[in-house]
């Protein structure tokens, strides 16, 4: 990972500390990322993308490490936080878990751009992006858990935790590979998520019967 030179930042380009800033340049570094890739994302081309100068950049950031860092964290709350607020908040466990699933595919689509570079570091070879992402999914899928695992409980499952954070995974892997055989494309994304609710439900109903007496 490349770290910005400290010669490059004059005195001049210690600006830019405006709240939007910070902003600005996750907006340009999440759109170059998501189209060349991180490895082929420089900062330069970022600073010109968002009109900001290089030293902000090493300000709010400290160096590319850190752009993609804050790329990654914001990408995944802004996911979540869309699906929060398109499930009822009074819902039923089984209702707020259905609302989910239906609603995952139109915030996919959404954060796309977050996906894509999701997707493209997977190939990357660098070992300290993939613990990371490692990291990231292990949080999407405690977070998706919480809201799967109501229902194990309610269906008389003996470890609720346990099926819930696997089935969270199984989800979470389903839906990134349907993402790239969707093309990113929202109407195809519809149809291959479609079963994906209806296999979480089996398992959760398999394992119910089995723990039944």
């Amino acid at each position: 990972m490349s770290v910005i030179d400290k010669s490059e930042v004059d005195s001049e380009s210690q600006t830019a500390d405006v709240p939007s800033s910070r902003e600005a340049i996750l907006d340009a570094a999440e759109h170059l990322m998501a189209l060349h890739g991180y490895a082929d994302t420089s900062i330069s081309a970022i600073c010109k993308a968002s009109g900001l100068p290089v030293g902000s950049l090493y300000h709010h950031f400290g160096n590319k490490s850190g752009i993609l860092e804050a790329v990654l964290e914001r990408g995944n709350r802004r996911f979540y936080s869309g699906l929060d607020a398109m499930v009822e908040a009074t819902a039923r466990p089984e209702e707020r878990m259905q609302q989910y699933f239906d609603h995952a595919p139109e915030l996919l689509i959404g954060n796309a751009p977050y996906f894509r570079i999701m997707h493209s570091l997977l190939t990357s070879g660098d070992m300290g992006l993939l613990a990371r992402l490692d990291e990231i999914n292990a949080v999407v899928a405690r977070r998706l858990a919480a809201v799967i695992e109501p229902v194990v409980r309610e269906a008389g499952v003996a470890d609720p935790a346990e099926l819930a954070l696997r089935l969270a995974r199984l989800s979470a892997v389903y839906a990134s590979g349907a993402m790239l055989a969707a093309g990113y494309i929202r109407e195809r994304l519809v149809v291959e998520m479609a079963p994906l609710y209806g296999v979480v439900r089996t398992m959760i109903d398999s394992a119910a019967s089995g723990a039944r007496p």
